[in-house]
């Protein structure tokens, strides 16, 4: 909706199309999480203490569970001079 409005409201623009991708976003957050895991003695051995590494996990779960639950969304919107075809 912001965007919407802000567009609108601000520009000489209109939205013409936009894809949501929050799902498959959280699937990628899954992945670099598992990968992180998955790295620990590397992520160590660059000088990062269990400390980061509890914190970064932390923030890829976290940020996992609000696109999965539909909290947070990530799209890509298509935006068009207002009175240009479509």
């Amino acid at each position: 909706e912001a965007v919407h409005d802000n567009v609108e409201r601000h520009t000489a623009l209109r939205v013409v199309d936009e894809t949501h991708f929050g799902d498959s976003y959280a699937q990628t957050l899954q992945r670099w999480r598992e990968t992180f895991l998955a790295n620990s003695d590397t992520v160590t051995r660059l000088g990062f203490d269990e400390t980061f590494r509890r914190m970064w996990t932390f923030y890829l779960a976290y940020c996992e569970a609000g696109f999965r639950a539909g909290y947070l969304d990530v799209a890509q919107f298509t935006l068009a001079r207002s009175g240009d075809p479509s």
